[in-house]
């Protein structure tokens, strides 16, 4: 660590040649990362500076011109003199972002988008997946699993994206009775409901059995059991039901629709997209089209 930087953070001199300085690599990535998953100049530079990461020996304080010269040094990728510490792709990736931003191109959301963001998981793990911008791609939009285990990517433009969930809102209020979840099959009584059912035996049996105690034995295996059913999912499906019919049929995303019965998007392999709603019931893509083509989405295998 030098008390006035004039190497790029990241590398340091041993043996007279210039090589990596691992932690500093470490942090170097770690931006290159976050810009690209949304973070902005200014959020990657406080998180930094909370976090007391040195910039020099000097200072720990970072600042947005810091970040911005470590986006756009081109020597992370590697030449004569410098070792690589990012990948070129992901170099690219960062400066595509950052054109988007600066010409605010491509990286504006709309009020779709927006609107479903937070709620976009992957097909595969589950996990919250995270919208990405590549000016340089036909298609710029890509959303990518945040489990580094996982890592799946799926490339689909907003506009193809939100065509397929009003597609599949369509169907919903075509046929509201996608909204009601399966009843619980229930083959036998708990373990609870059985004991309660023994005090009652067991009070019959008495000389004077107590006709307020077995009354007040029947309430509580009734309570139980309407515990042990979805009896209550299936009530506000009902409800919900209700509401998908009163819904009319649209030609463009309807985000109070969507907020009102879709409690998440899953996006899967060749961009298929399925809707869990907030009944607990999935909304999937008919199976007679596929789940995606070539021509509109893309899938990459994708590790952090």
């Amino acid at each position: 660590m030098k008390k006035i930087r004039y190497l790029p953070f990241g590398y340091t001199i041993r043996n007279g040649h210039t090589v990596i300085e691992q932690q500093e690599a470490d942090i170097v990535r770690n931006i290159f990362k976050a810009y690209i998953q949304g973070a902005s100049l200014k959020e990657i530079a406080e998180d930094l500076t909370a976090k007391q990461i040195p910039y020099t020996e000097r200072t720990c304080v970072w600042d947005k011109a810091r970040i911005s010269r470590i986006l756009e040094n081109a020597k992370y990728t590697g030449d004569e003199e410098f070792e690589m510490i990012i990948d070129e792709d992901i170099y690219e990736e960062a400066a595509a972002v950052k054109s988007a931003r600066r010409w605010n191109q491509a990286v504006q959301e709309s009020e779709g988008i927006r609107q479903i963001r937070d709620r976009v998981r992957c097909g595969q793990c589950g996990a919250p997946m995270l919208r990405h911008i590549n000016s340089k791609r036909a298609i710029r939009e890509s959303w990518t699993c945040s489990n580094a285990d996982c890592g799946i990517r799926v490339r689909v433009s907003d506009g193809e994206l939100l065509r397929k969930i009003t597609l599949l809102m369509n169907r919903v209020i075509a046929n509201a009775d996608l909204m009601l979840p399966h009843p619980k099959v229930k083959p036998r009584d708990s373990a609870v409901v059985l004991n309660l059912q023994q005090k009652i035996s067991d009070e019959m049996e008495q000389e004077r059995p107590s006709e307020d105690r077995i009354a007040t034995l029947l309430c509580e295996i009734a309570g139980q059991l309407y515990k042990e059913t979805n009896a209550k999912t299936q009530i506000a499906a009902q409800i919900a039901r209700k509401r998908a019919s009163l819904m009319k049929l649209q030609d463009a995303f309807n985000a109070a629709y969507f907020s009102e019965l879709i409690d998440a998007v899953s996006l899967h392999v060749g961009g298929g997209v399925v809707l869990h709603t907030k009944t607990e019931t999935d909304i999937c893509e008919s199976e007679d089209k596929p789940n995606g083509s070539p021509e509109n989405s893309e899938t990459d295998s994708f590790r952090n």
